[in-house]
């Protein structure tokens, strides 16, 4: 792949599927979720809040406007490669996986 700067949508797509398919991000099905509400939005998309049917807690789930834009996917990747870095610190909302 080229570097980061030089990415297109499709190449960032291709880093979400293959770490999900290499299992670096646990892909959940959306109908594992009820009770979704929106609690916010940004400049790349809405925040909502939700309820995991499988563990009976709350979660939020986010949302991105327009996923075959650039820099939409590319802000996507950044913050699951953030989350990953500072995984399970106790101020910071815990990464789960990816819905769709």
């Amino acid at each position: 792949m080229s570097n980061n700067t030089e990415f297109n949508s499709n190449e960032w797509i291709d880093w979400i599927e293959e770490a999900i398919t290499k299992k670096h991000i646990k892909y959940y099905d959306y109908k594992h979720f009820n009770n979704i509400q929106e609690i916010g939005s940004g400049s790349f998309g809405k925040v909502y809040r939700a309820n995991w049917k499988s563990f009976h807690n709350h979660l939020a789930l986010k949302s991105f406007f327009n996923i075959n834009n650039n820099a939409t996917v590319k802000e996507i990747v950044y913050e699951i490669k953030l989350q990953r870095e500072i995984d399970f610190h106790e101020n910071i909302i815990h990464f789960c996986g990816i819905t769709t």
